[in-house]
This record gives structure tokens, C-alpha cells and sequence, in this order.
């Protein structure tokens, strides 16, 4: 840099910077500096980045700084500069859609999110920027690990690490960063074995170093702290321990007391995990010390709500875990809500505090439906992005065989006319069929997520029926076959398909709860005829529970005996068909005319129509009659769709 530049440079920063960080007066003191025409327009760029990485991404000026790149950015590359001004130009209007994209992940907008980035990796391609593009193709497979599209976000992942891997020496820093960002991801599918090894492999790199410079200490610490989480969470507890320790000393040494309260908090769920309690205790309390970090106090709180729900101090376990729960609900961290809210209600259970219970028991179902929703909004945004990215992907493939391929040299514009034409039929009929698959995939999460709050609300009014009515003992237990069925019902219904025997045992649980609510007005039965191994094939969820709680609410209804009701899942001529019987009233002309109908009955036919793909596909239903004519209750048969696992 000339020493002018120089000078302009530091000029212009101590401008911007002797004005205080007040929200409106940085801005407006920017505004003023920008207007002075003898600052050239990039170290007005230049001034503008450096503002920004001293503020906290999620401060509103940042949004109006990312906005005045832009505009300045943009309207440098209309006009005709230099081809090393229009590198300079080019690379802050990619930073302005990378700002961008981020501030689209804090608003959980998913389009906008990976539209931007594929905007800024486009600009960074066009001027050679490889590096700056692969880093950012690194965050984008972040991205869609976090809206759980792990096969994309491994394939953003490898595809950046390819890149730095043909320089390693020029990239070791990419590489890291990756290889601890793949142990994330291992970790969070529960892969701890390969969690682990990609951990060591960022923790040797940084230990390789002669000399840690910048934030190396602190990503290698970060990098500890990871690989101890994954020995913890696979039982290893003195690995664990012994990683904890490593991160614990280089955050005590540069004071971090949020990530030194994080530290102690690991080390305090080994010593739990042991059955150390006083131990644990000890670290726990030691966390607290000097910690204003509301996301390590969240964590800390609900630490101690484990330990003391461990001891059996119901009373300073709820304390404790509803502060944290408060605090994890302020700061929006799902991961900590879900874990304070899962411990919290078998603490307010078994303190008999039915009604902060149900509080709690609402929030899930909630957070759960709000879940499932923020999952179909992303599922229709992959759908949109994975058109986008194999039309970019047809688009190289006809550059590189234009440039690589010396067939086309001999066979002129006719090959060129045909490859293209054969390599764009091809792309187009795989578009076609992947937006198609992803249509019916996300229909069948919308109407899933439609039938699991109508359970789960109606099921909470009938506990607090239970309790109302003073039958605490039948609602205790009725709360606790509920809490495994929710469970079941919540995991299932994120899976596209389940084993059949997973969908036996939720019904059967379902069915038991169904017994008590009903005082045993019923029996049932569930068969097997022709089916070997109920583990090998796998069904759409949640397909049977709507007809078996139609048969239970109708079929023993004004009736005096004890009602029955018959299960049978049977497979015969390659065809798996559910059939249940109940002995009630049976179908009447009356109820047919009156149009009433389940709304999970009905979605559930709709799921079913939408699997079989035929349009003749029906559920038969029929009346049994006994020799002298008479209705002896109702049957209903359907075939479901299964995939057989051999």
C-alpha cells in the first residue's frame, strides 16, 4: 500500500472511529465521511467492512451498513473501471448477499438465506476468488446442517474440503475449520466414532503449529471442548475428562468465564454421569462465579436441575431448572428449552404439581408444531434450491465439454447441438421427477403436522378432565403412557417411513391409555397372519391411529356389553392389509347422511391416496351382520404402503 493510501486510509477510520459507538451517531458520522469525494469509493469500502466487524451481527447497524456496501459496491460495477477495480468492486458486492444471507439465518428465512449465499459464491467465482467462495460454501453446508438437510450439508462440506485439500499448505486453515465442522455434524447425528476422529484431526493441526497465532488457541480450545462432548455423550469419561481440563486452562488463562462456565458445566456432567455428585456440585457452583453469559447460566441452571433431580431434591431441582428454563425461553435456544422442558416435567410429575406439568406439556406441543412447521417451510425451500443448483450444475457440465472434449473440435457444431440437447433432456427429466418426489414429501409433512396437534390437545383436555374431577391417581398414569406415546408420535412423525413394529408398539400403547381413560369398557387384540418379520418392512406413520380411535369412540358408544376390538395386520399376494373390527353399532344410514367425519380419518386418506399414487385407491368399510340380519358392529379394510427390507 503507497504511504498516500496509507494516510487516506487511516484518515478516513479515525473519523469514523473518534465518533462515539452510539447506534445513531456512528451512522450518521459514516454518512458524512462517505460524502467526502476525495476518499476514493473502495477505501470508502474498506471503512465500511471494518465498522461492521466491530459490531455484534445481530446489532440493527449492521443491516445499514451491509446496505450502503451494497449500494456503493453496485454502482461501481455498472461503470467501467479496471479490471483490478472490478475485482475489488465485485468481492464487496458478494460480502454485501453474504451479510445478507446472514441476516436471513437470524430471521430463520431459508430461501433468502441460501439465495444470497449461491449470489455471493457466484461473485466470488466470477473474479477467481476460490477461497472466499469455498469458505462460504463451508457455511452454507453449516446452513443446512441447522434445518437438519444433512446430505446437503456434507456434500457443501466435502465439496469445499476437496478444494483446500489440493493445496494443503496454502489452505491448512480451511481444512481445519471443515474437518471441525464435520465432527459437529457427526456429533450430531450421533456418529460419535467419526466425531471423534475429525475433532483429533483439527486438535493435531493446531498442536502442529510452532507458533498459535490470532484465534488459533481459542479453535483449538473450541475443538477440545467438542471432542470431550462426543467421549461424554459415547461413556468415555476419562477422555472426556481429559480434554475438558485442556480447554478449561486456556479459557481460565484469557479469563473467558462464559466458555470457563461451559467447561466446568462438561466437566460436572462427567463426574454426574459417575455418580460423583458432590463433586459435581462443586464444578456447577464454581460456574456460576463471575458468569454474566445468560446462554453458560441457562446451561449451568439446567445442570443443577439434573443434579439435584439425581439427589432427589425435587424442590431445588424445579427452582433450578425453571430459571433455566426461563432464560434458554429469553435468549430463543430451542436445544436448551427442550432439554430444561424434558427434565422439568418429570421433576413437577413426581412433585405432584399436575398443573405447571400441563404448562410445561403445552410448550412442547408447541414448540414441537412450531417445529414441524419451520421443517415444511424447508422442505419447500430445498425443493426450490435444488432446481436451482442443477441448472447451474447443466451449465458446467457444457463448459467443460466445450473446453476439455477434442471431439468437438472434429465434429463441430452438430456434437455440441446434441450433447447439449441430450445433457438438458436429461437434467430437465430429473428435475421433473425430484420436484415432484419433494411435492409429495412436503405434503406429507404438512399433513402430518396437521394430525399431530389434533391428538395431542385432545389428550391434554382429557388430563385435565382427570384432574378436575379429582381422579389424580388415573391421571398420573395416564400422564405417564401419555409422555411415551407423545415421544413416540413427535420422532416418528419427523421419518417418512417406520417399521412396522414401531408402528405396532405406538399403537398398543395407544390403545392401553385408551383402556384407562375408557375404565376398561373395552378389550382389544392385535394379530400377525403372514407377516415374519414386522422389523423388515416399513410403513408411513401414524396411518392406523385414526381409524383404531374411531373404532374405540364410535364402536363401544351406547353399547352395555364390553366392547372388542380386532387388529389384524396380515400380507397375502405381495399386498399388506390392515383390517379392524369392532363390535359396536356399526355404520348407519343416519351417520353417513350427517356428514361427519374425523379430521385425522380424513387426512390420513388423503396421506394414504398420496403414497399409492392410484386414484382408484379406496378404504372399504362395512357393516358385520349376524345370520338374522342384524348390525353386530364395523369393519375397515385398507392396504398400506410398505417397503420391504431384505
Amino acid at each position: 500500500m503507497s504511504k498516500t493510501k496509507l494516510i487516506t486510509v487511516t484518515t478516513f477510520l479515525f473519523l469514523i472511529f473518534s465518533s462515539s459507538y452510539g447506534q445513531d451517531r456512528t451512522i450518521d458520522s459514516l454518512k458524512k465521511v462517505l460524502q467526502n469525494s476525495r476518499i476514493h469509493d473502495t477505501t470508502k469500502l474498506m471503512g465500511i467492512a471494518t465498522v461492521m466487524d466491530q459490531i455484534p451481527a445481530n446489532d440493527k447497524r449492521v443491516q445499514i451498513l451491509n446496505e450502503m456496501m451494497g449500494k456503493l459496491a453496485s454502482k461501481n460495477l455498472k461503470s467501467t473501471n479496471s479490471q483490478d477495480l472490478h475485482v475489488k468492486y465485485t468481492k464487496y458486492q458478494a460480502a454485501y448477499y453474504s451479510n445478507l444471507a446472514g441476516q436471513c439465518t437470524l430471521k430463520r428465512d431459508v430461501v433468502g438465506a441460501v439465495s444470497n449465499m449461491d449470489k455471493s459464491m457466484s461473485l466470488f467465482k466470477s473474479v477467481g476468488a476460490y477461497d472466499e467462495m469455498n469458505y462460504l460454501m463451508v457455511n452454507k453446508g453449516i446452513f443446512y446442517s441447522h434445518i437438519n438437510d444433512k446430505e446437503r450439508a456434507v456434500q457443501c462440506l466435502f465439496t469445499a474440503l476437496r478444494y483446500f485439500e489440493k493445496n494443503p499448505e496454502k489452505n491448512p486453515d480451511g481444512i481445519s475449520y471443515i474437518n471441525n465442522t464435520l465432527a459437529t455434524l457427526y456429533g450430531d447425528q450421533k456418529m460419535y466414532d467419526k466425531a471423534i476422529a475429525y475433532s483429533k484431526k483439527t486438535i493435531d493441526y493446531f498442536n502442529s503449529k510452532k507458533k498459535l497465532a490470532g484465534e488459533d488457541e481459542y479453535r483449538l480450545s473450541e475443538a477440545l471442548v467438542n471432542c470431550g462432548t462426543f467421549y461424554l455423550s459415547s461413556k468415555r469419561y476419562e477422555e472426556a475428562l481429559s480434554y475438558f481440563n485442556k480447554a478449561l486452562s486456556y479459557f481460565r488463562k484469557v479469563k473467558n468465564e462464559a466458555f470457563t462456565g461451559i467447561c466446568l458445566g462438561k466437566i460436572a456432567q462427567v463426574k454426574m454421569a459417575e455418580g460423583k455428585y458432590e463433586e459435581a456440585e462443586f464444578f456447577l457452583k464454581e460456574a456460576l462465579k463471575n458468569n454474566d453469559d445468560e446462554l453458560s447460566k441457562a446451561n449451568t441452571y439446567i445442570n443443577l436441575g439434573d443434579l439435584y433431580y439425581r439427589k432427589k431434591e425435587l424442590n431445588k431441582s424445579e427452582s433450578f431448572l425453571l430459571e433455566g428454563f426461563h432464560i434458554s425461553k429469553k435468549i430463543k435456544n430451542l436445544q436448551l428449552q427442550e432439554n430444561a422442558s424434558d427434565l422439568l416435567l418429570k421433576v413437577l410429575k413426581e412433585n405432584n404439581n399436575f398443573k405447571k406439568a400441563l404448562e410445561i406439556y403445552e410448550f412442547q406441543a408447541k414448540l414441537n408444531d412450531s417445529s414441524n412447521m419451520e421443517a415444511s417451510k424447508n422442505a419447500l425451500a430445498q425443493q426450490q434450491l435444488k432446481y436451482n443448483f442443477e441448472k447451474k450444475q447443466l451449465d458446467t457440465e457444457k463448459k467443460t465439454a466445450v473446453k476439455n472434449n477434442w471431439l468437438i473440435a472434429v465434429s463441430g457444431i452438430l456434437l455440441l447441438v446434441v450433447l447439449g440437447g441430450y445433457f438438458y433432456y436429461r437434467n430437465n427429466k430429473q428435475k421433473q421427477k425430484i420436484t415432484i418426489l419433494e411435492k409429495d414429501r412436503i405434503k406429507q409433512k404438512l399433513l402430518l403436522s396437521q394430525m399431530n396437534p389434533h391428538f395431542i390437545f385432545n389428550s391434554i383436555d382429557n388430563i385435565q378432565s382427570l384432574i378436575i374431577n379429582g381422579k389424580e391417581t388415573i391421571a398420573i398414569s395416564y400422564l405417564n403412557s401419555f409422555s411415551k406415546l407423545t415421544r413416540q408420535i413427535l420422532e416418528n412423525s419427523n421419518e417418512n417411513y417406520i417399521s412396522l413394529q414401531e408402528e405396532i408398539d405406538m399403537v398398543e400403547n395407544y390403545l392401553s391409555i385408551q383402556q384407562l381413560l375408557y375404565n376398561n369398557r373395552f378389550n382389544y387384540s392385535i394379530n400377525m397372519v403372514n407377516v415374519s418379520d414386522t422389523e423388515s418392512y416399513f410403513i408411513p406413520p401414524m396411518l392406523t391411529q385414526p381409524f383404531i380411535e374411531n373404532a374405540i369412540k364410535h364402536g363401544i358408544r351406547n353399547k352395555d356389553e364390553k366392547g372388542m376390538i380386532d387388529i389384524v395386520f396380515s400380507f397375502n399376494q405381495e399386498k399388506l392389509i390392515f383390517e379392524i373390527t369392532d363390535n359396536g353399532l356399526g355404520f348407519n344410514d343416519e351417520k353417513k347422511q350427517s356428514g361427519h367425519k374425523s379430521m385425522a380419518m380424513k387426512i390420513t386418506k388423503e396421506r394414504l391416496l398420496n403414497y399409492t399414487q392410484n386414484k382408484d385407491f379406496e378404504v372399504s368399510s362395512e357393516n358385520k351382520i349376524d345370520a338374522e340380519g342384524n348390525i353386530k358392529g364395523a369393519k375397515i379394510v385398507f392396504e398400506i404402503p410398505y417397503i420391504h427390507e431384505n
